[in-house]
C-alpha cells in the first residue's frame, strides 16, 4: 500500500494523466445532467437566446421575433447560431455548452502547470467543478460559461506573449478579448488590467499593447458599426446597458438584488411608447440622475454591492418566474450546497493564504488573478453583482488556491519526512 508520500508522487508522475480523466468525467457528468432535465427550461434568458439564434442562423438577422435588437450582447448567439443551423435544439445547445467547461479546464490545467510544478494542475481541474455554479451555467444557456472560456483563453495567450517576438504575439490574445467583450461586455472595464499584465510580461511591450488595443478594438468595433448601420444610434455592444445600471441604482434598489426595482414617476412616463434605443437612453439617464444627486446612497450601495460580489449564494429570479423553479435542488438545500463548497474550493484556501503569505508569497501571475478577481467585482458593483456573474473568474481564483494547496501538500509531507523526493 503506497504511503502518503509515494500518493503524491505516484499523482505528480501521472498528472496528466489522472486531469485528462478528471476533464472528461466533467464534461460526462454536465451530459447526463442535461439529459435527465430534457428541454424543461431553466431560465427566462435562454428562450431569448435560441430564438436570436434561429433568426441569425435562417434569416440572418441579430433579431427577436422579427426586429433587430442590440439588447442581448451577441457573443452567445454567435456560437449558439451555428449549432441551430445544424438542428440543434436547447438540449444539444447545452451539450456543447457544456464541452466548453472541458477545453476550458484543458486550458487552466497547462496554465497552471506553467506556473506551478505537479500535482497543482490536477488540483486545479479537480476543484473548478466542486463549485456548483460551474456546472449550473454549464447545463443551461448563460453566456457565462463561454465568458469563462474565453477569459482563460485570453490569461493563456497573453501568458505566452512574452516569448513572442514583434507584435504578433499579441493578436491572437486580442481576438480572445474581443470575443470577450461581446460575451460578457463589462469586461472592458477590466482592459488596464490587461494592458498591465502584458506590459510585465513582454519584452515588446508598446507595440504589443497599441496592437492588442487595435485587434480588440476592431472587433468590438465591427458589431458598433453593426448597431450604427441597423439603430443610426451609438451603441458599443448591447443596449441593456441602461436597463443594468438602473437595475443596480433605482431608488429601491438592494445590493442584493436587481429584481422588483421601481423606477421614479416620470421614467414610466418618458418610457411610454419608447423603442429599445430610447428605452436604453432614457434608463442610463435616469439612473446617472440617481447617482448624481444621491452620492452618499450611491457610495454605500456600491460598496455592499461590491462586497456582495463575494457572497456564496444569491436569490435566483428563475426560482420566480421559470415553472419548476432553476433547479431541481430545493433553494434551502442547494444554499448548504453552496456554502460548503465554497467555503472549500475558494473562501478556505484564499482565506488560509493570506494568513500564510509570508510563508506562500503569491506569485506575479496568482496576483493578476486575484486582482482580476476583485477588479471584475469592481466593475460589476456599479450595475448589480451576481453570482452567476462571478462564475468566470472563480476559475482564476481556484487555479491560484490550487497552487497554494498543492504547495501546502508538499511542504507538510517534506516536514514529516514523508517525501524524499518529488516529480515535476
Amino acid at each position: 500500500m503506497l504511503s502518503l508520500g509515494q500518493g503524491f508522487i505516484f499523482l505528480c508522475k501521472r498528472e496528466r494523466l489522472f486531469a485528462y480523466l478528471a476533464v472528461a468525467l466533467t464534461v460526462l457528468a454536465c451530459w447526463l445532467l442535461i439529459l435527465l432535465e430534457g428541454d424543461r427550461v431553466k431560465s427566462a434568458d435562454e428562450p431569448d437566446f435560441m430564438d436570436i439564434a434561429r433568426n441569425l442562423a435562417f434569416h440572418g438577422v441579430f433579431a427577436e421575433t422579427e426586429e433587430p435588437t442590440a439588447y442581448r450582447a451577441p457573443g452567445l448567439v454567435f456560437f449558439l447560431a451555428p449549432l441551430v443551423r445544424a438542428g440543434a435544439g436547447l438540449v444539444e445547445a447545452r451539450l456543447a455548452n457544456s464541452l466548453l467547461v472541458g477545453l476550458t479546464l484543458l486550458m487552466i490545467f497547462h496554465l497552471v502547470r506553467r506556473h506551478a510544478p505537479a500535482p497543482a494542475g490536477l488540483f486545479a481541474v479537480v476543484m473548478i467543478p466542486l463549485w456548483p455554479v460551474v456546472i449550473y451555467t454549464a447545463t443551461t444557456i448563460y453566456p457565462q460559461t463561454l465568458g469563462a472560456f474565453l477569459l482563460v483563453l485570453t490569461v493563456f495567450l497573453i501568458d505566452r506573449i512574452g516569448g513572442r517576438p514583434g507584435t504578433r504575439g499579441a493578436v491572437l490574445p486580442a481576438l480572445a478579448y474581443g470575443a470577450m467583450i461581446l460575451t460578457i461586455p463589462v469586461t472592458l472595464l477590466l482592459l488596464p488590467f490587461f494592458l498591465l499584465w502584458i506590459l510585465w510580461q513582454s519584452a515588446h511591450r508598446w507595440p504589443q499593447i497599441v496592437t492588442f488595443c487595435l485587434i480588440s478594438g476592431l472587433v468590438v468595433g465591427s458589431w458598433t458599426l453593426r448597431n450604427y448601420v441597423t439603430f443610426n444610434a451609438f451603441i458599443p455592444v448591447a443596449t441593456s446597458s441602461g436597463y443594468n445600471l438602473m437595475a443596480g441604482n433605482a431608488p429601491n434598489a438592494r445590493y442584493d438584488t436587481s429584481v422588483n426595482v421601481t423606477y421614479p414617476d416620470y421614467v414610466y412616463t418618458e418610457l411610454t411608447g419608447a423603442d429599445e434605443i430610447e428605452t436604453n437612453r432614457i434608463l442610463t439617464r435616469a439612473a446617472l440622475r440617481q447617482i448624481i444627486e444621491n452620492p452618499g446612497r450611491t457610495a454605500r450601495l456600491y460598496g455592499a454591492k461590491f462586497l456582495h460580489w463575494f457572497e456564496y449564494s444569491n436569490a435566483l429570479l428563475s426560482d420566480q418566474v421559470i415553472e419548476g423553479g432553476a433547479s431541481s435542488v430545493r433553494a434551502d438545500l442547494r444554499d448548504v450546497i453552496l456554502l460548503v463548497t465554497y467555503i472549500a474550493v475558494i473562501a478556505g484556501p484564499l482565506v488560509l493564504r493570506i494568513l500564510m503569505i509570508r510563508r506562500y508569497p503569491m506569485t506575479p501571475f496568482e496576483i493578476f488573478c486575484l486582482v482580476l478577481w476583485v477588479g471584475a467585482g469592481l466593475a460589476y458593483a456599479l450595475f448589480f453583482t451576481r453570482i452567476r456573474f462571478r462564475m468566470p473568474f472563480d476559475w482564476l481564483i481556484i487555479s491560484t488556491n490550487a497552487i497554494f494547496l498543492a504547495a501546502l501538500c508538499e511542504n507538510f509531507l517534506r516536514n514529516r519526512g514523508l517525501l524524499a523526493g518529488r516529480a515535476a
